[in-house]
């Protein structure tokens, strides 16, 4: 079965103890099975397994293996083919079809987010595939970001308002981003801000049109609500791009409860 990858997908890699938030703490990490029997002779693995998964640390929720100074002491002790499948396979994704496989890279990783947001090429799949109708509209640079947003969306998008509600209302998983979300104004109008940052968020609506084809008006609705989010944090500009693009990944594509809030909402309105 032939797996397709965004163009940009073979420059990334693991930034490790460069990272400034690491996959490494916040997160329940699920050991498989066959690294499980791997790690049965070493005990001092095991000791730090408890119902399948990693013992976290400390209120940070740190996993066990990760050291001081952010490196993993399981790839230090063993190598890189030691560690979980988890932990090899994050930040991707797989959308699975019926005679293909289409994979990315998620945006809850920093290292991801300035890989899609800085890209500075329209999106293409490797090998060559036809794109969906959705993205290659949003391809269509030489359109006003905001009629192709209309394009991809049918029109169909929240109200300010509505939409700042139903993030409040979601599972949240870091407390930093209640406090960005308390300091949007749904007053401020960010057309602008979105126009003179095109190529970024063309990136980000086309992420999710990539990973979450059947509801492309979410993609419309995350992009307009991580630009309320960066003009909310404030300073650089495409630094606070990303930030708000990582966190909103983060709480709303890593919560299972909060992707049902997404697609109870957008399949209704798609």
């Amino acid at each position: 079965m032939i797996t397709y990858v965004p163009n940009y997908y073979s420059r990334f890699k693991c930034i490790a103890d460069k990272c400034r938030h690491t996959c490494c703490k916040g997160w329940e990490i699920d050991v498989d099975e066959d690294s499980l029997k791997r790690y049965q002779t070493h005990p001092e693995i095991m000791e730090k397994i408890e119902d399948g998964s990693y013992i976290l640390q400390g209120d940070e929720e740190r996993c066990p293996f990760l050291r001081e100074d952010n490196l993993c002491q399981m790839i230090i002790d063993h190598g890189e083919d030691f560690i979980c499948n988890i932990c090899k396979d994050h930040p991707r994704f797989r959308n699975y079809h019926e005679d293909y496989i289409e994979m990315g890279l998620g945006l809850c990783c920093e290292a991801v987010c300035d890989l899609v947001i800085d890209n500075r090429d329209t999106f293409e799949l490797v090998p060559p595939k036809a794109l969906s109708d959705a993205i290659t509209a949003m391809n269509e640079r030489d359109v006003d970001i905001l009629e192709r947003f209309a394009r991809v969306s049918g029109g169909l998008v929240l109200a300010a308002q509505e939409s700042l509600d139903m993030y409040k209302d979601m599972e949240c998983l870091d407390s930093s981003w209640q406090k960005v979300l308390a300091r949007i104004d749904i007053g401020t109008n960010a057309s602008e801000f979105i126009r003179e940052q095109s190529i970024e968020f063309e990136n980000i609506a086309v992420y999710y049109l990539y990973r979450y084809p059947a509801i492309p008006a979410f993609a419309v609705e995350a992009s307009l609500f991580i630009a309320r989010a960066a003009m909310a944090i404030g300073g650089d500009v495409i630094a606070s791009i990303k930030a708000a693009a990582r966190m909103y990944s983060s709480e709303v594509e890593y919560s299972d409860l909060n992707m049902d809030t997404i697609y109870d909402v957008f399949e209704e309105v798609t």
